[in-house]
């Protein structure tokens, strides 16, 4: 496995996963290398069963719990300091709609339409169902309707 190769070509989606999810420029920074440090630590036990990609985001959202559950856990529902670079023309609309939502719903928009992931793999990423994270993006993008036509 070259993980020189899987660090450049998905460190930029990582890092995006992580800064859209939480809005920290800083810790979106950290949780990225740690993720990938993780990533090398267990290499070896990657079987292929799924996408790299997939394998990767997985890290990344075990990351992103695990730093929440050290932090604080009470935190999950809260919404992030800042969400940056969207569509610059309603970019600040958008931002604060998404900050708006639980991190779940962050989440689920972020993995799928933002990265582009397929439900299914987003839903292998949360650790879920593809039916329930099906739902779960669905509720997200409802919860974010409301939130950006209220404003």
């Amino acid at each position: 496995m070259d993980l020189e190769g899987i660090f450049r070509a998905h460190q930029r989606e990582i890092f995006v996963y992580f800064l859209r999810t939480i809005g920290d420029r800083e810790r979106a920074e950290d949780l990225a290398q740690e993720t990938f440090l993780r990533a090398c630590g267990s290499a070896v036990l990657y079987r292929g069963t799924a996408s790299v990609r997939t394998w990767l985001f997985s890290i990344a959202r075990n990351t992103l719990v695990d730093s929440y559950r050290r932090r604080s856990p009470e935190l999950l529902g809260d919404p992030p300091d800042q969400v940056v670079e969207f569509d610059p023309v309603r970019r600040l609309e958008v931002e604060e709609a998404l900050r708006a939502l639980p991190i779940l719903s962050r989440e689920a928009i972020v993995l799928c339409d933002v990265l582009e992931l397929s439900p299914s793999d987003a839903a292998n990423v949360a650790g879920i169902s593809a039916n329930a994270f099906r739902v779960r993006l669905h509720r997200a993008r409802d919860q974010f309707r409301k939130v950006f036509d209220h404003e």
